[in-house]
């Protein structure tokens, strides 16, 4: 007895879902372990808990272990485009300090 395929045209017996034994197998890639973590994702909207961060008119951008380099960043932002608004966030007292 003939079945029939979705397409409404008429399918052979052996014309099945399943694989065919006799047929070799697709060899499926291997994952390697070696591959670094992916970074964490820093989430624009949640000030961070560590470091020091350049806030550009409101928004968090770059991250700084030292204030100082935070401020060499901003100060270097500020020469470029002097109509921006810079502050440095401390994360771990939670102020923010305005660059003039």
């Amino acid at each position: 007895m003939l079945a029939s395929a979705r397409d409404g045209q008429p399918r052979l017996p052996d014309q099945t879902d399943t694989t065919n034994p006799k047929e070799p197998m697709m060899k499926k890639p291997v994952l390697t372990i070696d591959e670094p973590e992916p970074k964490k994702a820093i989430r624009a909207d949640r000030p961070p808990t560590e470091g020091f961060v350049t806030v550009v008119d409101g928004h968090f951008k770059s991250e700084f272990d030292t204030a100082e380099a935070a401020e060499t960043a901003g100060r270097k932002l500020k020469s470029a485009y002097p109509m921006l608004q810079i502050e440095i966030y401390d994360a771990a007292n939670q102020t923010r300090t305005l660059l003039s």
